[in-house]
C-alpha cells in the first residue's frame, strides 16, 4: 500500500508540474503577442482596474454579468500587491487569475472523480483518474480562455467546487461557493439548481434505503425507481408527523442554502427587470431548441473516444425503436425549419469560429441543417448510453437542466457548452486506457491548433488599425 501511495503521489506531482510549466509558457507567449485587452477584455479589465482603485460605484453599462469576478480579483490581487510592493492589477495579473483557476480546476475535477468512483483505488485506476483530470483541465474550450481575462475558468471552477463540496457533505461551504458562482455568472444559477436537485435526490435515496430493501443499483438506474420512491413516500406519510418532519428536515438541511440562493435570485430578476445587467438588447431570452442539436454535435466531436464505442448500441436502439426514431427525426425537421435563430453577433464578428461554422456550413449549404439530424440523434442517444451507469435521477436532471441552460440562449456560443460537457464527462465511467489517451491527443491537437491560430494568424478590419485574432 505505501508503494502504491508513493507512486500515485509521484504521478500526481509529475502531471501537475507538467500542466503548470506548459500553461505558464503558453500564457507568457500569449501575453507577449497580445499585451493589451482583446475583445471582451476591453470591458472586463478596465472594470476590474476600477475596482482595484476602490471605484466600486463606477460600472460599464455594456457589461452584462454580475461583478463577482472583479471582486474576487480585487480580493486576491490587492493583498498580494501590498505584500510584494508592485501593482498586480493590470492585464498580466488579471489574466493570471484564470491560470490559477485552471490549476484549481484540475485539482477539483481530480477529487470529484475520486468521490464518484471510490472503487478505483489501485495504482492503475488512480493513474486513469489522474489522466482523466488532466484531460478535463485542458478541455479546449475551457483551456483556451485560461489565457484571457474571461469569466469561464473562474465561473466553471466555482460550480465544480460547489459540486465537490456537496459530494463531501459540506453544505454550508457549498452554499457559499454557489453564491459566488452566481455572482460571477448569472446562468450558473441553473447549475446550482442542478446540484440542489442532486442533493435532494441523494437524501431521498438514503431515505428509501432506510425503509425499503427493494432498492438495488439496477433499480436506481431504471424507471422502477420512481415506483419505489412513490411507495416509500407514501409509507413515510402513513408513519405520521415525526417521519414527515424528519424527511423534510433532511432535505432542507442539505439543500436549504441552495433554495435561499434561488429565492434571492428570483428577487434579483424582479428588481433588475431581467436576468442580464447592463446592455440587454443583445441578450434577450428566446426558445431556441436547435441549441440542443448543436450541443449534441459538439459532444460527438469532443466525446468521440467514448461515443465511438456506442455505435453498435445506438444501431440496436434505432432498429428496435425505429418508429420512435422516425418521429424524432420529423420533429427535428420541424424544429429546425421553424425555430432556427440567427443572432446578429453570429454574423457580425468574423473572429469567432462559430462565424465560419455558420457561414460556410449552415448558411451556404441549407440542406446540411437537415442532413446533420442523424448525427444530432446519435449524440443524444450516445449520451444516454454513456450515462446508463448513473442513477435515473442524475440522467433525468442532466437532460432537464441542459435544456434549461441552452434553449433560452439565442446566440450560438461554444462557451455555453463548457459546464454541460464537464458534467457529462465527469460521470462517464473510466474503463480503458486507449480512450483516455485518444482524448488527450484530441484535446492537445485542438489546443495546439487554436492557440497557434490565435498567436500567428492575425488580420485587420478595413475600418480599424487594431490587430484581430481568431478564437472560439
Amino acid at each position: 500500500m505505501p508503494i502504491i501511495l508513493n507512486s500515485s503521489f509521484a504521478a500526481f506531482g509529475t502531471v501537475t508540474t507538467l500542466l503548470v510549466l506548459v500553461t505558464l509558457y503558453i500564457f507568457n507567449v500569449v501575453y507577449e503577442v497580445q499585451p493589451v485587452p482583446f475583445l471582451d477584455e476591453i470591458f472586463h479589465i478596465p472594470q476590474a482596474e476600477k475596482y482595484c482603485k476602490g471605484l466600486f460605484g463606477e460600472w460599464d453599462p455594456k457589461i452584462t454579468t454580475l461583478p463577482g469576478m472583479y471582486l474576487l480579483s480585487v480580493g486576491v490581487l490587492m493583498p498580494l500587491s501590498s505584500v510584494l510592493g508592485i501593482d498586480l492589477c493590470g492585464t498580466y495579473g488579471l489574466r493570471m487569475m484564470n491560470v490559477f483557476a485552471c490549476f484549481a480546476n484540475f485539482y477539483i475535477m481530480y477529487n470529484i472523480q475520486k468521490r464518484l468512483y471510490p472503487e478505483m483505488k489501485g495504482l492503475e485506476s488512480s493513474l486513469q483518474v489522474l489522466l482523466s483530470a488532466m484531460n478535463l483541465a485542458i478541455f479546449p474550450l475551457l483551456y483556451f480562455f485560461t489565457f484571457l481575462y474571461y469569466t469561464d475558468a473562474i465561473a466553471t471552477g466555482l460550480i465544480l467546487l460547489t459540486y465537490l463540496l456537496q459530494l463531501d457533505g459540506c453544505t454550508l461551504l457549498a452554499t457559499l461557493t454557489a453564491s459566488i458562482a452566481v455572482l460571477v455568472r448569472q446562468t450558473n444559477v441553473v447549475w446550482v439548481a442542478f446540484i440542489a436537485f442532486l442533493s435532494i435526490s441523494h437524501v431521498l435515496k438514503l431515505h428509501i434505503l432506510k425503509y425499503n430493501s427493494r432498492l438495488s443499483p439496477t433499480v436506481s438506474r431504471s424507471t422502477k425507481y420512481l415506483q419505489v420512491l412513490l411507495d416509500t413516500l407514501l409509507q413515510t406519510w402513513k408513519r405520521g408527523f415525526t417521519s414527515r418532519v424528519q424527511l423534510a428536515h433532511n432535505i432542507l438541511y442539505n439543500s436549504g442554502g441552495f433554495i435561499v440562493i434561488g429565492l434571492c435570485f428570483l428577487g434579483f430578476i424582479f428588481w433588475n427587470g431581467g436576468l442580464v445587467v447592463g446592455d440587454r438588447s443583445a441578450h434577450q431570452a428566446v426558445l431556441n431548441f436547435p441549441q440542443l442539436f448543436y450541443f449534441s454535435l459538439f459532444l460527438v466531436v469532443f466525446c468521440f473516444p467514448y461515443m465511438v464505442m456506442c455505435v453498435k448500441r445506438v444501431l440496436v436502439t434505432v432498429i428496435k425503436h425505429w418508429m420512435l426514431i422516425l418521429m424524432l427525426m420529423l420533429g427535428c425537421i420541424v424544429i429546425i425549419h421553424f425555430n432556427t435563430h440567427v443572432h446578429p453577433y453570429l454574423l457580425a464578428d468574423n473572429r469567432h469560429y462559430t462565424f465560419y461554422v455558420w457561414k460556410r456550413l449552415y448558411e451556404r449549404h441549407f440542406l446540411i441543417r437537415f442532413l446533420l439530424i442523424p448525427f444530432y440523434l446519435f449524440g443524444a442517444i450516445s449520451v444516454n448510453q454513456l450515462l446508463k451507469e448513473t442513477d435515473l435521477a442524475f440522467r433525468t436532471g442532466y437532460f432537464a437542466f441542459v435544456t434549461l441552460c441552452l434553449v433560452p440562449q439565442r446566440l450560438l456560443e461554444f462557451r455555453y457548452f463548457i459546464v454541460p460537457f464537464l458534467m457529462l464527462r465527469l460521470h462517464i465511467r473510466l474503463k480503458t486506457w486507449w480512450q483516455l489517451v485518444a482524448e488527450f491527443i484530441l484535446f492537445v491537437c485542438i489546443n495546439a491548433s487554436t492557440i497557434y491560430l490565435f498567436i500567428t494568424r492575425t488580420f485587420y478590419w478595413p475600418d480599424s488599425q487594431e490587430v484581430q485574432r481568431f478564437l472560439w
